[in-house]
């Protein structure tokens, strides 16, 4: 079974693939976002499709203390959209996965850096995921 992992912001969408039977994620691409989550859905089923990917799990961005802020409110409209059309999707906790990518990365060049972090939070916050479903 194939998961998509999704760390989706305003100016860069990070995407990485997990595989359940190996428990292992890979980083993928970095695609720029539009800042409309429709059509920034449409970008990421494209993908999710070509991928084929048998779910979505979308990093929810939360607040040290457990609330939910503007930027939530728009990654649930993103994840609302990719169900509209027919994926299934699940929400996951993200708090900290960029500033672990940002740590695992800091041999890159800032430029570079840059460029992939997104994607490396994405596999981060979806092995997170995965370890969760074997202690379920």
């Amino acid at each position: 079974m194939r998961i998509l992992g999704v760390d989706y912001g305003t100016k860069r969408i990070g995407l990485a693939i997990g595989e359940i039977e190996v428990k292992m994620a890979f980083a993928k691409k970095v695609i720029p976002s539009t800042g409309n989550p429709r059509k920034d859905a449409q970008n990421v089923a494209r993908y999710c499709k070509e991928e084929e990917c048998d779910s979505i799990v979308i990093g929810l961005p939360v607040f040290a203390r457990g609330e939910e802020g503007e930027q939530a409110r728009i990654t649930r409209e993103f994840g609302e959209e990719l169900r509209k059309m027919g994926f299934t999707v699940e929400y996951w906790n993200e708090r900290y996965t960029s500033l672990a990518a940002e740590d695992k990365l800091a041999h890159l060049k800032p430029k570079r850096r840059k460029e992939v972090a997104d994607s490396e939070a994405a596999r981060i916050m979806l092995m997170d995921y995965m370890s969760s479903l074997e202690q379920a």
